[in-house]
């Protein structure tokens, strides 16, 4: 059978590559690493970690308690949706599809809402967000506050319109007896496989960048990555409006690295990455209208 020597030439090319570019490959993980580092994993670590302890602790169980049947209502899923809902608002994407996937793990949710969850439960960390905002808008409090708010609203509206599910009522919940030492020990264990897949899609997203992005146009540093994309606008010198719209859309759409670590993150389950995208793309257009008429 005759081989297929395309691949070997792409890599072939991609190595000599590596050895007359070393420098500015080695800036470009170097600066992935150091975002990482000081701004991801500082918060998506502790985040993951307290995920898993409130299942372990049955917080799902008193979040359906107290707003299970409101969430069901308007949201039309079981209310254990709205303990994935709640968990995504404070600690953001991609950590959102790791409190689903476990939610579906753990047979609280069913496939087809874990996906519609997926479609309406897209925040950057409230934290990371802020400060970013602050540095691309200096003393522009009330747009801050609309760029802030508008993803919130916006996942909302879609989680409310979106087709109803099939409720997993009919679920049943199996928890393992093990103490809470061997949960922690295996919680740890798979955040830091997932952080270091975070790392790694990071790492090639900021070197793909800078090899097809030397100037770094914002909209393209954003549709790669966000953190990267947000922080080019700091230094853009255009009107406020128009970098208003490229922050929106960067926040939106959250860039593709994001995209990878999601499928990532789902690529062990029957959970389709598909809603995560129809979702982001149906956010990007509603918020740039929004933008453009507020």
């Amino acid at each position: 059978m005759k081989q297929n020597k395309g691949p070997l030439l792409i890599l072939t090319i991609l190595t000599l590559f590596l050895f007359k570019y070393n420098a500015m490959i080695q800036k470009s993980i170097l600066l992935s690493c150091e975002v990482f580092i000081t701004k991801l994993f500082p918060s998506l670590f502790p985040m993951m970690i307290l995920t898993d302890c409130f299942l372990y602790f049955g917080l799902p169980e008193f979040l359906c308690k107290h707003f299970g049947k409101t969430f069901q209502k308007w949201f039309h899923t079981s209310p254990y949706g709205a303990y994935a809902f709640f968990v995504s608002c404070f600690s953001g994407t991609p950590a959102n599809a790791y409190t689903i996937k476990n939610l579906y793990s753990q047979n609280y949710i069913s496939k087809e809402e874990a996906e519609k969850l997926l479609s309406f439960t897209f925040f950057s960390n409230p934290l990371f967000l802020y400060t970013m905002l602050n540095l691309i808008f200096p003393r522009e409090n009330a747009m801050i506050l609309k760029l802030l708010l508008l993803p919130y609203f916006i996942n909302i509206l879609i989680g409310i319109f979106s087709k109803k599910t099939s409720l997993s009522s009919s679920l049943i919940v199996y928890k393992e007896k093990i103490s809470f030492g061997v949960m922690l020990t295996n919680s740890i264990k798979n955040t830091m496989n997932t952080l270091l897949m975070i790392l790694g899609t990071i790492s090639i997203f900021f070197l793909l960048n800078a090899i097809i992005n030397p100037l770094n146009i914002p909209l393209v540093s954003g549709f790669l990555e966000i953190s990267q994309g947000l922080n080019s606008l700091i230094a853009l010198d255009t009107s406020l409006k128009l970098k208003e719209l490229l922050t929106i859309f960067i926040m939106s759409f959250g860039g593709l690295s994001i995209h990878l670590q999601i499928k990532g993150i789902l690529s062990d389950t029957p959970i389709s990455y598909l809603s995560f995208l129809k979702g982001r793309i149906i956010q990007t257009i509603l918020s740039i209208i929004i933008v453009l008429i507020i």
